[in-house]
């Protein structure tokens, strides 16, 4: 896998984790019980961020090696 095809992947992760955690915010002001609550919301959204910039991180170093 090239170095362009894991910033895109990335990207989409760290899109991901975005909309988790909006999702964790609507979670938290509605006074409903919710399947993962807003922790688990916010807990999934900072691992998807988190393998965002280990993948961005791994290609970083990718494409140092090819210069």
């Amino acid at each position: 896998m090239n170095a362009d095809m894991k910033i895109m992947i990335a990207r989409l992760l760290m899109l991901i984790a975005i909309v988790l955690g909006i999702i964790g915010l609507i979670a938290g002001f509605a006074d409903k019980t919710w399947q993962l609550g807003t922790v688990g919301w916010f807990t999934g959204s900072t691992a998807v961020g988190v393998l965002s910039l280990v993948i961005l991180a791994d290609a970083f170093v990718e494409w140092r090696r090819q210069q």
